[in-house]
């Protein structure tokens, strides 16, 4: 009987830590959103990092880091983390978009345009995608028909900002 007891307050304790555990991690996460609302980027790569020093398997603090770190131009530290995300989530076409622009950046085209062309056949409904591989396409000199189909694509689905890059289409 007495076994059961410290087995159940055993128990108990570790659900409280794992409460307290969640409250800091919210903390953190909130902070962080605040200090990257206001363009204090560096010191939201900081509390985002203490969290992720905390539980390494949120892709929520893990994204808005990379998205911190993209602001920073810190593209290298922005990947890893994309990275790292779609290596257990592979399904989040947000941070897939994200890491082709990353990789664009990153003077790796190919890559990116690898990312965005995922993207665009996993949800054929995203302008932005559209938009961005029309970019793509422009920095590796694709033949400007294929720029052209991209950019009327991303105007049909309701980006109305491709009609600024349509210069040269038929």
């Amino acid at each position: 009987m007495m076994r059961i007891g410290l087995i159940l307050l055993l128990l108990s304790t570790v659900a409280l830590a794992q409460d307290d555990l969640q409250d800091v991690l919210q903390e953190l996460f909130g902070k962080g959103l605040n200090a990257f609302n206001k363009g204090q980027y560096t010191e939201a790569v900081e509390l985002y990092s203490r969290a992720i020093a905390l539980d390494s398997g949120s892709t929520n603090v893990r994204f808005n880091r990379a998205t911190a770190y993209m602001r920073m131009g810190r593209y290298g530290e922005a990947k890893d983390d994309l990275d790292r995300i779609l290596a257990v989530r592979p399904e989040l076409l947000n941070a897939r978009m994200q890491r082709a622009v990353v990789q664009a950046e990153m003077g790796l085209l190919v890559h990116a345009m690898d990312d965005v062309t995922s993207v665009i056949q996993q949800d054929s409904t995203f302008p932005k995608a559209y938009l961005f591989r029309a970019r793509v396409h422009r920095m590796l000199g694709t033949d400007l028909r294929v720029v052209c189909a991209d950019l009327r694509e991303a105007l049909k689905l309701g980006d109305s900002t491709a009609l600024r890059f349509m210069y040269g289409c038929p």
